[in-house]
């Protein structure tokens, strides 16, 4: 099966911004990724379902977040907004309520905007964090992340302050803060996924390299951490970026940078505890991975090494096996299948 998935990343030595690509899920080849929008420093993408592109993107010494419509022939810009003095680091877009959340890991904020039918940004609220963590990245709040809690709630990972904060937006004008937890000094919790069907959520902390299982009770927005396991070894090389979870919860996945791994982790059938089973090798520096959706592979952005690797995926046993076929793009960092 032919699957389309859209890449993204930096722009500094030779990125032309989002590129496509045709993904076959039969045996594993990609094609050659092609520029589909040029932009400067979408390091981070999110797709509507009627096929409307939200990028981070940067313009002179501006900032913010820009939307194409690619469901044609040829991408249309239908709006952008470079209101900020950098661009954020993660962007996600809430299809029940046609909002966008940008993550400043810069300007220790995050922004909610709507989008309009015709695809116009209309800006809601932002909410402003403090603090700062042990280590010497932590010199401020840096939010990283900034997506949905399975109830509808707004959940955001702050890397520089070791905190994970969980808000009411029935109002998005007019957030409301529901609780805030306190995660281990210098983790710095980067990003995060929840369990398909059961309670539980499972972070990414970059400085680290630990995975933290945390169990959330819907009603009081509360996290209470009952596990944690190592993605790869706390040294100061590691970082680990991203997380996914397979859609049966069985199967979870941490890359590290440093390291240049995917870990694999088997999740309990309860989803409290999880087990590492095996570490697969990629490229340098994966940012980002994604699961196709047949499940079958991953793609991972390997940053440093500006190529992507194919893994192909056991269904049954969880296990990577790195393809050894990787594709040249410059400084991908986001993977997204659509």
């Amino acid at each position: 099966m032919i699957e389309k998935v859209l890449l993204s990343g930096y722009t500094k030595n030779g990125g032309k911004g989002v590129y496509s690509a045709d993904f076959n899920s039969d045996n594993g080849e990609l094609t050659t990724p092609k520029a589909l929008v040029e932009l400067n420093g979408p390091t981070y993408i999110d797709v509507t379902n009627d096929m409307k592109l939200i990028a981070l993107a940067k313009k002179d010494d501006r900032g913010g977040i820009v939307v194409y419509d690619i469901s044609g022939d040829e991408p249309k810009l239908l709006d952008e907004d470079y209101s900020e003095s950098t661009s954020p680091s993660y962007v996600k877009f809430d299809p029940s309520r046609n909002l966008i959340f940008s993550a400043y890991f810069h300007l220790s904020k995050v922004k909610i905007d709507h989008l309009t039918a015709d695809g116009k940004i209309e800006h809601y609220s932002e909410v402003k964090f403090e603090g700062h963590g042990p280590r010497v990245e932590q010199d401020q709040s840096k939010p990283h992340f900034s997506a949905l809690t399975p109830d509808g709630k707004l959940i955001i990972c702050d890397y520089g302050a070791d905190r994970i904060y969980i808000y009411d937006i029935d109002n998005p004008k007019e957030p409301k803060l529901m609780n805030n937890y306190i995660a281990p000094s210098g983790y710095a919790p980067r990003h995060l996924v929840f369990h398909p069907t059961k309670p539980f959520v499972y972070v990414a902390c970059e400085l680290s390299s630990k995975v933290l299982v945390m169990q959330y009770d819907a009603e009081t927005a509360r996290l209470t951490l009952v596990d944690e396991a190592e993605a790869a070894k706390d040294e100061q090389k590691n970082t680990t970026a991203a997380i996914r979870i397979s859609k049966d919860g069985k199967f979870l996945y941490a890359s590290t940078r440093g390291a240049d791994t995917i870990t694999t982790f088997s999740v309990d059938p309860n989803g409290d505890r999880i087990k590492k089973l095996s570490t697969t090798a990629t490229g340098n520096g994966p940012r980002d991975f994604d699961l196709d959706p047949s499940e079958k592979y991953v793609i991972a952005a390997n940053q440093d090494s500006n190529d992507l690797s194919i893994l192909k995926r056991n269904p049954n046993k969880g296990i990577l096996t790195n393809l050894d076929n990787n594709v040249a793009i410059p400084e991908c960092t986001c993977v997204h299948f659509i």
